[in-house]
């Protein structure tokens, strides 16, 4: 069995253990795992061979790449898997001087792909149909007749900055308040509009924010592997139950027409390896995406269990090696529920 060293960052999100036992747990390779986080108790620490402490990317870019490579050097490193967004663009950025492959696409690109503005004006001149309504605003006067444009006070309106990362500074304007969903509900990030009113108005400039449509259910996370901007298989799953960030109930299967719609957008931005998508409907029930992921989703690691591993597939496309997909496994929908775990330190 061939001996693999592999270098996995941020390893410390809350699904990072799915990516990692979906690489551990596997008959075709011995992959030892070098794990790097910049949180000393990062979950993923008990998931890996060997656990380091990282600079922070985000922080320090000069740093976090000095230290990576450093790693990739006394461990005999073969591929670094980066999982944080920025961890992502900093050694796509860098890629030069790593001595090993990366699983990241060109830094073009991924400038490209992260940039929401990009994203939804792309969509809205390639394929309309499954764009949100949006604007962009970096002012008092815009933000409000935006928010008119997309139906405030009658509808619900999204607002999110236009580089944010990771469901970061995501709000909802809602006017529609009472003691129920205040008192009898969890809190969500929706908030009246007197909120963004007194943030907003005092600023003659402010960096650009996306004022979108409220979409609706059903939500879907999709997961895609490609490569050069030719997508080979994606899988979709739709949250039943769940956050904006994570889902807690939801149903897996093959749905060629969304494979369709990520097979374009990956051609559009050239993207390579894993990469996650989130949709969700509009009012009149077409599907649109509200967010694109060019990195590799944890979540995708748990469809391992039901056919196809997505971060042991991306590896071998690094490694240069064929992957292997068919698609009949996935026709019938499967049904998971996520549940907590606990490690010990």
């Amino acid at each position: 069995m061939r001996k693999i060293n592999l270098l996995v960052t941020t390893v410390g999100g809350m699904t990072s253990p799915d990516i990692l036992k979906a690489l551990k747990n596997t008959l075709e390779y011995d992959i030892n795992i070098i794990g790097v986080d910049a949180f000393e108790f990062a979950v993923g620490r008990k998931f890996v061979d060997i656990f380091e402490i990282s600079p922070n990317s985000a922080i320090d870019e000069t740093k976090f790449v000095e230290f990576i490579e450093k790693l990739a050097r006394k461990y005999n490193i073969e591929v670094i898997l980066p999982c944080g967004n920025e961890d992502n663009l900093v050694l796509a950025k860098f890629i030069e001087k790593m001595p090993c492959k990366v699983i990241v696409g060109q830094y073009q690109n991924l400038i490209k792909a992260y940039d929401k503005g990009i994203v939804y004006d792309e969509l809205k001149s390639s394929i309309p149909e499954h764009c949100p309504k949006y604007f962009i605003v970096n002012s008092y006067f815009d933000f409000l007749e935006s928010i008119k444009k997309i139906g405030y006070p009658d509808k619900k309106v999204v607002i999110k900055p236009r580089f944010g990362r990771g469901g970061r500074g995501v709000y909802i304007l809602s006017d529609k308040f009472d003691f129920e969903n205040i008192f009898k509900s969890k809190p969500t990030n929706e908030y009246p509009f007197n909120f963004f009113d007194r943030i907003l108005k005092d600023q003659n400039k402010f960096d650009d924010l996306i004022v979108m449509e409220y979409l609706h259910d059903p939500y879907y996370s999709i997961y895609s592997i490609c490569k050069d901007g030719e997508n080979f298989f994606t899988l979709t799953h739709t949250r039943e139950w769940g956050n904006a960030s994570q889902t807690f109930r939801g149903k897996v299967y093959y749905d060629r027409k969304i494979e369709e719609l990520a097979s374009n957008i990956i051609k559009k931005f050239n993207l390579s390896y894993v990469n996650n998508m989130e949709l969700a409907t509009t009012e009149d029930g077409k599907i649109a995406l509200f967010d694109l992921n060019p990195r590799i989703g944890a979540s995708s690691g748990i469809d391992k269990d039901i056919g196809f591993n997505f971060p042991l597939e991306t590896l071998k496309l690094a490694l240069g090696e064929k992957i292997k997909i068919d698609k009949s496994k996935f026709q019938t929908p499967k049904t998971f529920l996520r549940y907590f775990d606990q490690v010990w330190l």
